[in-house]
Order: C-alpha cells, then sequence, then structure tokens
C-alpha cells in the first residue's frame, strides 16, 4: 500500500534560514539526519527519541521518510515557538508522534518564558536526544543547566546529538561574535559561541562524556557532538 505523502509545514515556519525553504532539501536534510542518527546514535524503530527545538517538525517528517514502518515506538517534538508547535501538532500528529510547547525563557525565541528549565520528559525516558541549532541560541547559564537535564533523562544507553559553535582560544562564552561565521548575527542569541573547552567541562559537570566531536561541518559553521552517558 502506497504511504500518503506527508504534508509540508508552508516557509514562515521552516527554521534554518534558506537551507530549508524548498520542498526537496527540507525533505533531505530530514532524512540525512535520521540517517545520520541511526549510524551515530542507534536510532532505530523501536527508539524513542526527544527532538528538543522540533520546530514544525523536520526531523518527524525525515522519521516518516524513511523508516519501512513509519514511525519509531516514540517521536517527541518539543519547542518553545506555539505557531510551530501548533501546526506540527495539527499536521503531523499520528501513533508514534507527540508535539508538546513548553513556555521556557529563552531571550531569542520566548524571552518572556518562564524561568524553570525542562525538557518536557522523564528521567531514563529518552533512547535518542537531537538539538540541532538549539545550543547556538542558548546562554551560558541555561546550556550548563539544560546538558543536566539531558543527563538525566537519557537512558543507559542513550546518546545526545547536538550543535554548537565552539572554537578554541576565544572567551569560554561570548554573543554575536564580530566577524565570525557567514551571516552578520543581529538581536538576542543570534550566535553564542564557546571555548571547546569550556563546553566540555560542561559535558563533563553532567555526567556525560563525548562519543564524537566533529568541528565546523554543521549549518553556519557549528560543530556536532554525541555524548553519551558517563
Amino acid at each position: 500500500m502506497k504511504r500518503k505523502k506527508t504534508t509540508l509545514p508552508p516557509g514562515k515556519y521552516r527554521m534554518g534560514g534558506k537551507h530549508f525553504k524548498n520542498d526537496e532539501a527540507f525533505v533531505r536534510t530530514a532524512v540525512r539526519d535520521v540517517k545520520r542518527l541511526e549510524r551515530l546514535a542507534d536510532l532505530s524503530e523501536g527508539s524513542r527519541l526527544l527532538d528538543w527545538g522540533c520546530g514544525a517538525g523536520r526531523l518527524a517528517v525525515g522519521v516518516r521518510e524513511h523508516f519501512a514502518s513509519g514511525r519509531i515506538e516514540d517521536y517527541h517534538g518539543v519547542d518553545v515557538q506555539p505557531d510551530l508547535i501548533g501546526w506540527a501538532r495539527e499536521n503531523l500528529t499520528a501513533p508514534g508522534y507527540r508535539f508538546t510547547c513548553v513556555d521556557v525563557a529563552n531571550e531569542r525565541y520566548n524571552p518572556a518564558g518562564l524561568p524553570e528549565r525542562t525538557l518536557a520528559t522523564d528521567p531514563d525516558s529518552v533512547d535518542v536526544f537531537y538539538a540541532y541549532s538549539v545550543f547556538s541560541h542558548m546562554n551560558d547559564e541555561d546550556t550548563a543547566a539544560y546538558l543536566n537535564l539531558i543527563s538525566e533523562a537519557l537512558s543507559g544507553r542513550g546518546r545526545a546529538f547536538l550543535t554548537c559553535f565552539v572554537e578554541e582560544g576565544v572567551p569560554a562564552w561570548e554573543e554575536n561574535p564580530t566577524g565570525y561565521g557567514p551571516l552578520e548575527w543581529k538581536g538576542r542569541l543570534h550566535c553564542t559561541r564557546f571555548r571547546r573547552q569550556h563546553f566540555e567541562a560542561h559535558v563533563a559537570d553532567a555526567g556525560l562524556a563525548v562519543d564524537r566531536f566533529v568541528y565546523g561541518r554543521e549549518t553556519d559553521g557549528q560543530s556536532l557532538y554525541v555524548l553519551r552517558p558517563q
């Protein structure tokens, strides 16, 4: 039986700028990341996946398109932006797929949000954690706190796949560094950059270890981390 074509979000709901504006690129990059999660984080049809900062559900589209069954055990998309989550709930909710809007503070995307931090999940409940271009828009205090929450949420075999800007020989943390990267950074937390050793100290303090690091190959020059429980 031919699978029903997935509804894709309109352009205004596609985070990531020009990279995801056309349908072909949107789906292709989503499937690419699902394949990378298979290879680097052991994602399978039996996995529980938390897509943190899910936007309108790009990764959910990739899961649906890649797996023969069209689903995994549990895809949970979480974001602070009600319009994006509302679209995803209406168009992508299905068995194995759910979406949660959290009203937590972020100076760029939800400045009036609540101060209490949450991943909207239970301890030891996540096999694969995915956060693409999330820590690249986060202050240093939140970064340390959320890495601790990720550590609590991961199952014993869990892996966290995330991207951020890290460099050697720069301040421990800085916002919108001048002359850095391909864009002119504007507004709060458009680009947050860490000294690599500083970010990895937060990782270790949270009880996590670096399983894989790839420098500078992700969107706008971000680096890739795959983390595991220590």
